[in-house]
């Protein structure tokens, strides 16, 4: 068998940090860039804005792809 010592692991990210990339579902309309909606993550609501600029609906699955100063910012999903 070969030994896991020598192999590199991928930093572990926690925190809202961690949420890059996850999915969320959109709790209050985001009614664009720069007013903030809401998006349950994780089973807690965070604060949300929209990276396409658009609204987005409440009920929408968003990724998230950025944290920026507490908030999310959020795009809908390609299977929305």
């Amino acid at each position: 068998m070969a030994s896991s010592e020598g192999r590199l692991r991928a930093p572990v990210i926690n925190g809202i940090e961690g949420m890059i990339g996850e999915e969320a579902v959109v709790s209050v309309v985001i009614p664009g860039k720069i007013h903030l909606g809401a998006v349950r993550a994780r089973g807690e609501e965070w604060p949300a804005l929209s990276a396409v600029g658009d609204a987005i609906a409440a009920g929408v699955i968003v990724i998230v792809l950025e944290v920026r100063g507490g908030h999310l910012i959020v795009t809908p999903s390609s299977s929305a």
